[in-house]
């Protein structure tokens, strides 16, 4: 408490000691009031505080300002939304992309993704954390289910990056540049400007992007680093007054190194054995994990950021197989085709996006607006499996190749927006191919000798090689039409009817598939009783197809003509794989889950007051999530060839079984100008949750709760894993005149992430954390310069972590029932200098 408090008073201090001197300037100066915004959230034109849903966004010069680099600065400094960059999911780096809104906890695989990013409203196909925020007029997040305006994977919540418009009467050049220690950097430059006066015009720009490795492997290894290059090139045309065309293309290339990440081993560090908890009635005694809070970095118990870096790993069983055993046999293992290929540690993304929107207004004011877009991206990932490297233990890699490609177009028609009574009509066709494994690519263990299993160090004396099939693959044709009607009611009250019907046929690529069609509905109601006070309420619906289980769809019925011995038993069998699913999952081996659901309830109030120098936002919600999927392993002997003779080696894969869950929350952004020249924001989210009908995910977690082996666990009553239950942030800039050419401005950041479960076991706990980060600088027309300090007081704790299955224990044979920690630490503190010059 005393170290949150200096950090608070600190903060105090420094925008307190930056701003005295504006009180007395303020009675001298003429009043002025904040900024509007205007937001496209619904396809349609509509000032932020008078939209009935709650929409945070923010303008290219507040992004500009506040030294956003990603979604994740944007993420911290936006009420219910939930986003890290380094573990957004289940694995370590920059491959996944899961955000979380209000609760709602994320998929890493587009299929059940439940928050999207879009950027000019077409959806991106994973790799959202590293796209760039260059080229941006604007960032709209969009709270709760909007399926009915952007249609998939907008479930709980979307992202809207908004493209600049490129000047037809004007050359515009600008270039910014950024670097911090730890051998980090950041250049953008854009040029922009007509190739036919007033008629046609372009704008390009590139991006170059590096994050210096902040950690050290015991092996010597670098760990954090990050690098991405984009280029973007755009033309607009304006032919008439009433004809607008826009064609962009952009291309992305991102190069990681090995995440820097911790892994906090359960049965190593176990102080639950011996104590009882209460989850759903029942009286369990976990075993063998942490029970309470998790060491931050440095104190006694905590783990050491650090993994195998090394492509000849330490492990005995690697050393004895040849110094290129992993290069040969992992690295350059075919399986998806067009990935990158990998040379060593980290993650290799390629990205293309293109895009062709053409507007035209007819002459009674109705638009007609056609979208078409096509992407491809396509990564590749290579890691420490295990994320550990004490010595005595089990190594495990993994690739994790993914290659995605799809085309869109949309069509709509919508009327003025100045008439009493507004509409939109439109229809819209979506097709993917999205190709990678749900458990990884392709395995290399070091304790992999079947033919000596009978001892530890006969299993552990000859490493293996493991593929996993493409069990995750997203074949997608969804074709769906929607329209909105919105009606004045009176001069103050407004009704808002929203509604998508979507036709979504998914398969997993095989001959099985499945046809979910949803309806998506959205009704608002607002009421204005004074031009600066907008109170609303609304009822939305989110929807996702189920999950299709290929493992179980493609399973062999016939019974083995030889035994294996059953992990679950420890028994020789002869079931087939269709029977082991059945013998491990029950009535839950299903080959599909029924289609989610998420009824969304909101209210809210939006307000500004003090002659427009504030503005208090407030809105609550409450939601239900029905067949919220949860996966969980199955150990299964398979027969590649088809002989009925079962393989030497089982293979592990995932499934999927359905489950419910509640959320409700509230949140609060307030905005004040207290004197001209001095900003302050301040945002606060509380959220509540619990699952109402789930079970353990994984062997490892139900194991952990002391259940039998291969027994799931209910775990109604407790909380998603890694969202808070309070988080907040105050940001503060002041800016007054140096002298008659330049002024200057200090701004400081104080960001508050609340203790969060490190998964659904409730079992252990991660520490709230706390960062402030202030920059300093003079500015005149089109030049700016600043110094920064992140994260200023060197605040050292997890910024994320998750429970994951322990995959180090060597012996016996494929032991997948003990739990662990994944640990991802907190950036260390970064100075820094920033220009921004304009021509």
């Amino acid at each position: 408490m005393r170290s949150k408090f200096f950090m608070a008073a600190s903060l105090g201090a420094l925008l307190s000691g930056g701003t005295s001197p504006v009180w007395a300037q303020s009675q001298q100066a003429q009043a002025v009031g904040l900024e509007e915004i205007v937001v496209t959230a619904r396809k349609r034109a509509e000032s932020l505080q008078d939209i009935p849903v709650s929409v945070t966004a923010f303008t290219a010069d507040q992004i500009e300002r506040a030294g956003f680099l990603d979604l994740e600065d944007i993420s911290v400094q936006t009420t219910g939304f939930q986003f890290n960059n380094a573990l957004s999911g289940s694995r370590p780096g920059r491959l996944f992309s899961n955000m979380r809104f209000r609760g709602i906890e994320g998929s890493e695989f587009s299929t059940l993704q439940t928050a999207s990013l879009f950027i000019d409203g077409v959806f991106v196909l994973q790799g959202a954390q590293s796209v760039s925020l260059m080229d941006l007029e604007r960032v709209e997040i969009i709270k709760g289910p909007q399926s009915a305006q952007f249609g998939r994977n907008s479930f709980a919540g979307a992202i809207n990056y908004i493209t600049k418009t490129p000047s037809l009467d004007e050359y515009i050049g600008k270039i910014q540049a950024e670097g911090a220690t730890y051998d980090s950097y950041e250049v953008q430059a854009s040029h922009e400007g007509p190739l036919v006066d007033g008629k046609l015009a372009y704008r390009v720009s590139g991006r170059l992007y590096k994050k210096g490795a902040m950690w050290t492997a015991t092996d010597g290894g670098s760990m954090g680093k990050q690098s991405s290059k984009a280029i973007s090139a755009q033309l607009y045309a304006k032919p008439s007054d009433s004809l607008e065309l826009k064609a962009r293309a952009y291309f992305q290339k991102d190069e990681d190194g090995q995440a820097a990440v911790a892994f906090l081993i359960g049965r190593l560090n176990d102080s639950c054995t011996g104590k009882t908890v209460t989850i759903d009635g029942q009286t369990l005694s976990p075993r063998l994990f942490l029970c309470g809070t998790v060491p931050s970095p440095g104190e006694p118990g905590a783990p050491k950021v650090s993994s195998n870096t090394s492509l000849v790993p330490s492990h005995p069983a690697f050393v004895n197989a040849g110094p290129d055993y992993l290069r040969n046999n992992l690295l350059n293992y075919p399986q998806v085709q067009g990935v990158p290929q990998m040379d060593g540690f980290g993650l290799e993304r390629e990205m293309l996006r293109l895009s062709l929107t053409a507007d035209y207004e007819f002459e009674n004011g109705i638009m007609l607006s056609i979208t078409g877009a096509y992407n491809d991206n396509s990564a590749n990932d290579f890691r420490d499996w295990d994320m550990s490297d004490l010595p005595g233990l089990n190594q495990w890699f993994v690739t994790n190749p993914q290659a995605g490609d799809d085309i869109s177009a949309d069509v709509r028609l919508q009327s003025p927006g100045d008439e009493r009574f507004r509409w939109m009509i439109g229809g819209n066709y979506y097709t993917q191919d999205f190709i990678t494994s749900g458990n990884g690519g392709v395995y290399a263990t070091a304790c992999a000798n079947f033919a000596l299993a009978a001892t530890e160090a006969g299993f552990c004396s000859a490493p293996g090689i493991f593929p996993v099939g493409l069990d995750a693959n997203d074949y997608v044709e969804a074709i769906s039409g929607y329209a909105t009607v919105s009606y004045d009611i009176t001069d103050q009250l407004t009704l808002d009817l929203e509604a998508r019907y979507m036709n979504d046929e998914r398969s997993t690529g095989g001959t099985f598939k499945k046809t979910y069609k949803q309806f998506l509905p959205r009704v608002s109601l607002a009421f204005k009783p004074t031009d600066d006070i907008n109170i609303y309420g609304n009822f939305s619906r989110g929807q996702l197809p189920g999950v299709i289980n290929a493992n179980i769809i493609g399973c062999s019925s016939a019974a083995y003509t030889q035994p294996f011995i059953d992990p679950r038993t420890g028994q020789p069998s002869t079931s087939s794989e269709c029977q082991q699913y059945v013998d491990a999952l029950g009535d839950r081996a299903t080959q599909f889950t029924p289609q989610q659901k998420l009824d969304a309830y909101e209210i809210g109030v939006k307000s500004n007051f003090a002659d427009g120098r504030a503005s208090l936002n407030l809105s609550v919600y409450s939601y239900k999530w029905k067949n919220q999927p949860f996966g969980t392993f199955v150990t299964i002997f398979r027969d590649d060839d088809g002989d009925l003779i079962p393989n030497a080696n089982p293979n592990f894969f995932p499934v999927q079984a359905p489950g419910s869950s509640k959320t409700s929350g509230a949140e609060i952004e307030a905005m004040l100008l207290p004197a001209d020249g001095w900003n302050v924001q301040a945002n606060v989210t509380y959220n509540k949750n619990h699952f109402t009908e789930f079970q353990t995910v994984t062997a490892s977690a139900s194991e952990t709760l002391g259940a039998a082996p291969n027994t799931a666990v209910s775990i109604r009553g407790n909380r998603a894993s890694r969202f808070p239950k309070w988080s907040g942030n105050l940001a503060s800039t002041y800016t007054t005149a140096l002298n008659s050419n330049w002024d200057w401005f200090v701004r400081g950041d104080l960001v508050y992430f609340g203790k969060v479960t490190a998964g659904p076991t409730n079992l252990a706990t991660m520490k709230s954390w706390m960062t402030v980060s202030t920059r300093i600088g003079v500015e005149r027309e089109g030049l700016r310069v600043e110094f920064f300090v992140k994260n200023l007081f060197d605040t050292d704790r997890w910024a994320a972590g998750q429970e994951f299955t322990d995959f180090t224990i060597p012996y016996p044979p494929f032991d997948f029932t003990k739990n662990g920690i994944i640990l991802v630490p907190q950036d260390k503190r970064q100075f820094g200098i920033r220009t921004n010059f304009e021509f």
